[in-house]
């Protein structure tokens, strides 16, 4: 199916606040750190959420 004009600007606009929200949350390290802690990718202490791991367990249940 064919996106539709306002399909397009409602595209536009989503892919412009991402954008502008990766330039804000990536201006150095720590802002980056700690936005992924905030979103809880990350744990406060820095390691990566077992959900988002390659050797998850949660990953492994899931696709069993």
């Amino acid at each position: 199916m064919p996106m539709t004009p306002d399909d397009q600007k409602r595209r536009d606009a989503i892919l412009a606040m991402i954008e502008e929200y990766t330039k804000e949350n990536t201006v150095s390290r720590k802002v980056a750190r700690d936005t992924l802690i905030a979103e809880g990718i990350y744990t406060k202490r820095g390691k990566l959420r077992a959900e988002f791991r390659y050797d998850s367990p949660i990953k492994k249940a899931s696709t069993a």
